[in-house]
């Protein structure tokens, strides 16, 4: 019995070790804490580079809303990618959001706080960087147009759910590379 007891032991720590983990972090960046959440699936072990998915919350949300509504923990589990949700910190008509429809250079600057995301992920985890995609729904669609746009030297491919772009940003537009788009309206 107690050889029976012990093998259970040893099996529930070793799945511990095996289990996917989700982290809450932050950093300052602009004179504003941000946050963020990284899910990392558990046959990620570091042992190789693996893809970065951004996964970008609408108007009026955060990060953690986005987790559960945009879920992509089931396909990174099979996949073997590690899911990144940023919370943006740009104020617009009083809800919470991402920098991307008043003019460019005003406002929190989310271009550089996600370019320094993936600095700080990439140090922490083996990130692939030619395989950093961005997803998002509405104001998180738009900022996927923005990192396809304005952080293209990092961004492989982007996928908007109901988000696009503004005519202004659309003329400011400066890729460094032909940028694959998945744009999604409806269902």
């Amino acid at each position: 019995m107690k050889k029976y007891l012990l093998s259970v032991i040893v099996l529930f720590i070793y799945s511990l070790s095996k289990a996917q983990s989700l982290v809450i972090d932050s950093f300052l960046h602009g004179g504003i804490y941000r946050t963020y959440q990284v899910y990392i699936p558990a046959a990620v072990d570091g042992s190789k580079p693996v893809p970065l998915l951004f996964n970008l919350h609408g108007l009026g949300s955060n990060g953690d809303e986005q987790m559960h509504y945009g879920d992509f923990r089931p396909i990174a589990d099979t996949a073997h990618f590690i899911v990144v949700q940023p919370t943006g910190d740009n104020v617009i008509l009083a809800y919470r959001g991402w920098n991307c429809f008043i003019t460019k250079g005003t406002g929190t600057d989310d271009i550089s706080f996600i370019d320094r995301l993936i600095d700080t992920l990439s140090h922490k985890y083996n990130i692939n960087l030619n395989q950093v995609y961005a997803t998002g729904m509405s104001n998180g669609g738009f900022m996927s147009y923005e990192l396809a746009c304005f952080l293209s030297h990092r961004i492989a491919a982007i996928a908007s759910v109901t988000g696009s772009m503004t005519l202004e940003r659309v003329l400011l537009c400066d890729t460094k590379h032909p940028t694959p788009v998945m744009e999604i309206h409806g269902t």
